[in-house]
């Protein structure tokens, strides 16, 4: 190789060598600038810069969501009168009588009246028949019952309920549900008056309303068969106990049958009450008090703050005590 080949050859390697770090600096300069940048953002993110207004994000107004608290009764205890029942008259009297074997219904009760003018709607359009016109309970249970036969007209269009066994003197020969002499009872059937047939209730299909809707106007389901153990009736689809709305209501949400809720019923107090709202607002206070061992027994009833007794209601529960229902309003 000739001396200027050999020159050539060496400022070309010179000139490679250069090209290369070149190229790394410039690598290790954009890796830096990158880094810079990043943590400007950071920087940014921590502290306020100038940034125009129409720049900075738009943040949605959300309008804090009010805080709803439940109904909660309280101070019935400290202002309250009491009110002197007689056992032997008050603790078998009531809607919340427990009525089975071992607690019989002794009396007979005092506002029976026949079912005939409630199986007409307002109009004077029969929606529903009776096995006899002359058939017989008490008046709050009939006034239910046509409210809630008119609301099942109005949905299906179909007259098909037939009334059955209302009050029945000593409890009907043959019935083993221990209710029907309280006139707080009622047993439907069907009618079909096209095919004039009686098929039983047997509460499906359509007539399945009955047992989902009959708590708003007081009604249970008596004795379901997943409760015959409790109850000791198996499974009875067409009888159904009158028990009050905010009782019936409870009773469904808490899936007890009546013996259950019964029980559940006296651990509540009339200064620690089961405080209540149901579906339609009304707020209710409801408690427990035992029968004294005297021949009577003084009830506290709470008043409001004007001395004046809350509107309420009192049931016997045909064993040892009192239930007290007060319906108190909701600003309380």
């Amino acid at each position: 190789m000739s001396r200027n080949g050999a020159k050539h050859y060496k400022y070309k390697n010179i000139a490679l060598t250069l090209a290369v770090m070149l190229l790394v600096i410039l690598a290790i300069m954009k890796s830096c600038t990158a880094e810079e940048q990043q943590t400007d953002v950071k920087a940014d993110s921590k502290t306020s810069v100038n940034v125009p207004d129409v720049l900075k994000p738009v943040s949605s107004h959300v309008q804090p969501s009010s805080v709803i608290l439940p109904f909660k009764a309280v101070g019935l205890e400290k202002n309250f009168r009491y009110l002197n029942v007689r056992n032997s008259e008050t603790v078998g009297t009531g809607d919340l009588l427990l009525l089975n074997a071992g607690y019989r219904y002794d009396g007979k009760p005092g506002d029976l009246v026949s079912n005939y003018e409630y199986l007409f709607d307002k109009s004077g359009e029969r929606i529903a028949s009776a096995s006899s016109t002359v058939n017989m309970a008490s008046k709050r249970v009939l006034q239910a019952f046509n409210e809630m036969v008119c609301d099942f007209y109005k949905k299906t269009g179909k007259a098909t309920i037939l009334l059955t066994d209302l009050y029945l003197e000593g409890g009907g020969e043959g019935k083993t549900c221990y209710e029907h002499e309280s006139g707080l009872a009622i047993d439907l059937r069907l009618y079909l008056e096209a095919e004039k047939s009686y098929p039983e209730f047997t509460g499906k299909g359509e007539y399945a309303w009955f047992e989902q809707n009959c708590h708003k106007y007081g009604f249970i389901l008596r004795y379901s068969d997943d409760k015959k153990d409790i109850t000791g009736v198996p499974g009875m689809a067409n009888h159904f106990r009158y028990v009050g709305k905010p009782h019936a209501e409870l009773i469904k949400r808490k899936a007890y049958c009546l013996e259950e809720y019964l029980d559940d019923i006296k651990q509540y107090t009339i200064d620690s009450p089961l405080s209540f709202e149901d579906e339609n607002g009304d707020c209710w206070a409801i408690y427990y008090f035992a029968q004294s061992n005297e021949q009577t027994t003084n009830i506290p009833i709470p008043l409001d703050a004007s001395n004046t007794e809350y509107v309420h209601s009192i049931s016997g529960d045909n064993r040892d005590g009192y239930i007290v229902t007060v319906n108190i309003p909701r600003q309380q």
